[in-house]
């Protein structure tokens, strides 16, 4: 049986934790508005496909819409203000993966100082307004210099130890992909990487696969030919921190 034609494909580079995520929220936001028939998403070489049955480009250029114009409040009965959880209201999205059932923070907080989750997204929110991309799959090269990202894309990382000081530490501007961390904070939301080999994993697949079917995918709960399993660690660089690229795992 022939594969549909994707609605739109991006460029993406497996190895890098925050474009997988990325990625996934493309996913799950495409299943939020695409309310007739599922939408569906795989992973070939180089490059990610999404298929909105009905839809042609016009469902990346309403998901980038979305997440333009949606209104942001904080859900401030969890964490602290640092931490409150962010919600999307239009979306009917709240983003709380960097806290556990009880409002603690876990290992996938990675930001610091003066930042704050509602801070982060408002600006990576008004960096989106700001880039230009010329090709729907060049979505996630899109930079901008920022002061705060969550820390998920590995390219927007600096090594203190190199540089003999955290330019994050020193509220200076880092070429940041804000595409790339806004959309993985949400695919983060609902495909969660699990600990796993003294690490966080994740996998990617190359048959189409739903959101139900993705989201047991990345989380380890089946197993299949066309699945690729990658883990990646979280490093430290100064008082912030970062995932790192990932390895292959069992090849």
């Amino acid at each position: 049986m022939n594969s549909p034609e994707p609605s739109f494909s991006v460029n993406v580079d497996e190895t890098n934790p925050g474009q997988f995520y990325a990625c996934c929220g493309l996913l799950e936001l495409a299943h939020r508005l695409c309310k007739d028939a599922p939408a569906e998403a795989r992973f070939l070489p180089g490059r990610f496909d999404l298929v909105a049955p009905g839809r042609d480009q016009s469902i990346l250029v309403d998901i980038m819409d979305k997440l333009r114009s949606a209104v942001l409040c904080c859900v401030s009965e969890r964490g602290d203000r640092a931490t409150y959880p962010v919600r999307f209201r239009e979306l009917a999205i709240t983003l709380d993966w960097w806290l556990d059932s009880s409002g603690r923070k876990t290992p996938l907080k990675l930001w610091a100082g003066q930042q704050t989750s509602l801070r982060i997204v408002t600006d990576l929110r008004h960096a989106i307004r700001q880039i230009n991309v010329a090709q729907p799959g060049d979505l996630f090269d899109a930079g901008i210099p920022l002061t705060g990202r969550f820390g998920v894309d590995p390219r927007a990382a600096w090594n203190a130890l190199d540089t003999g000081f955290s330019p994050n530490e020193q509220q200076m501007q880092v070429e940041t992909f804000p595409a790339v961390e806004l959309l993985a904070a949400i695919g983060l939301q609902r495909f969660r990487p699990h600990a796993q080999h003294g690490g966080f994993c994740y996998a990617t697949w190359s048959h189409y696969l739903g959101v139900v079917s993705a989201t047991a995918a990345v989380a380890g709960a089946i197993s299949a030919t066309f699945l690729k399993r990658r883990r990646f660690e979280i490093v430290k660089r100064g008082s912030y921190q970062g995932f790192d690229y990932s390895i292959p795992i069992g090849e």
